[in-house]
């Protein structure tokens, strides 16, 4: 961590501290935030793509926002003039009579062509899934114009896994960069609606406040945020008024900026290790690694939250001595990943690798916050701590008083032993 010196003890005691200290820069209401993870591709952003993009949908802005994406994804020779809204067919999760295609997440078909979408905000990829999906086009679409996209937060390209063909040797058969196209959420998507609210007529106010605050969430998952917003707190701030004054300040303002990413994943490594420390003194649990998320937790995990990117990475321990051969295999995971930030959990592991479910995770229901699906038996979301914020309730800051710090690793710890004391009934 950067040294503190008295260079900045200026800082501390002038009117930029203060200000500082009495910004209160609170976000507007946002009713989506409120009901979905702003990170939640199946609930939240996959819908809202396909009801935009549907003509009969509710917004009332017929053709418009589907001409608008087209055009943004450089489609603009299968655009008509006019699309016929009976002509529109946009389809969420679909599957195909040939079950071993998957369900792709967005299919659009119009007189002009169809595309499909894989929604990626922090899902993994599945073997052979893109390379599943251009065989729908050229197998399943009769229309000229076919085309794949693989939707991400930075346009990022999909992994070597997903476009392997099944059971293919070296390479053969694989998909090529020329068969799909990478789009993001941070352009090709942003722009899109920032072109759209724009141009949605005045009287049409509900339609306008859901795109807004859909915005709002896009703008919140890439880390960007809007000029407005950026330039009201920064003149609350005085900041740039007191570098025109005091030029040679800027230097130790970049250190003390530096300082508090550091301090902020070095809070995250400190309670992580807190808790890791206690489960390996419990004699029912063996540290093992994680072979199959790759993603261990630490300092590049912490670092990259404390930067506003949502790394994700777990720790494993297999649970020893339970009876029941359905669950040999299970695992404590501690996890920190941009759906459910910082949780706890129990799932099937085998040489690290994660399996999917073969018994129910009922028996879990009574632990509060409990959830399950086809890969965790249970996980619960510790709410009091978000891991990007550094100030606030929620904050990681405040784990610098010991006392927090130590609270939270508590409240962690009740849930693992909540865990361990279900599983020993089974042993």
């Amino acid at each position: 961590m950067s040294t503190y010196n008295k260079d900045s003890d200026w800082f501390w005691a002038s009117d930029l501290s203060l200000n500082l200290r009495e910004m209160q820069c609170a976000k507007s209401a946002n009713l989506l935030s409120l009901l979905f993870s702003a990170h939640d591709e199946v609930r939240l952003h996959t819908p809202m793509l396909a009801w935009l993009l549907d003509p009969s949908g509710d917004h009332g802005l017929g053709t418009k926002p589907l001409k608008g994406f087209l055009r943004a994804l450089g489609l603009e020779e299968s655009v008509p003039g006019e699309i016929d809204p009976q002509s529109v067919e946009v389809w969420r999760e679909r599957s195909f009579l040939d079950s071993d295609n998957g369900r792709v997440d967005l299919m659009i078909k119009w007189s002009g062509g169809v595309i499909i979408i894989e929604n990626k905000l922090y899902a993994a990829d599945q073997k052979s899934q893109l390379w599943r999906y251009r065989r729908v086009l050229d197998q399943e679409v009769r229309s000229a114009s076919r085309d794949l996209f693989y939707l991400t937060l930075d346009g990022s390209a999909p992994s070597a896994l997903s476009c392997s063909a099944p059971n293919a040797k070296g390479g053969q058969g694989d998909l090529q960069a020329s068969d799909y196209r990478c789009i993001s959420y941070r352009s090709e998507v942003r722009d899109w609606l920032v072109a759209l609210i724009s141009d949605v007529p005045e009287e049409n106010v509900r339609t306008r406040q859901c795109l807004e605050q859909y915005l709002e969430i896009v703008m919140e998952v890439t880390g960007m945020h809007s000029r407005e917003d950026a330039r009201k707190e920064l003149d609350q701030s005085g900041l740039k008024e007191h570098i025109q004054r005091n030029p040679d300040d800027a230097a130790v303002l970049a250190g003390l900026t530096r300082s508090v990413r550091f301090l902020h994943a070095k809070l995250l490594e400190d309670l992580i290790n807190a808790v890791q420390e206690r489960l390996k003194s419990e004699s029912s649990l063996v540290s093992v690694e994680n072979a199959a998320r790759k993603d261990r937790l630490d300092w590049s995990v912490y670092e990259a939250w404390a930067g506003g990117k949502k790394a994700k990475g777990a720790l494993l321990f297999k649970v020893q001595s339970v009876s029941d051969p359905a669950l040999q295999n299970v695992h404590l995971v501690i996890g920190l990943d941009a759906a459910d930030k910082f949780w706890v959990g129990l799932g099937h592991f085998v040489d690290g690798e994660h399996q999917e479910n073969v018994v129910s995770g009922d028996r879990f229901g009574g632990i509060p916050g409990h959830n399950s699906n086809q890969w965790w038996l249970s996980w619960v979301t510790i709410s009091e701590l978000e891991p990007a914020a550094f100030d606030g309730d929620r904050g990681v800051g405040r784990l610098a008083v010991d006392q927090n710090l130590a609270e939270l690793a508590e409240r962690v710890l009740g849930i693992c032993w909540q865990y361990l004391a279900i599983l020993a009934k089974e042993a």
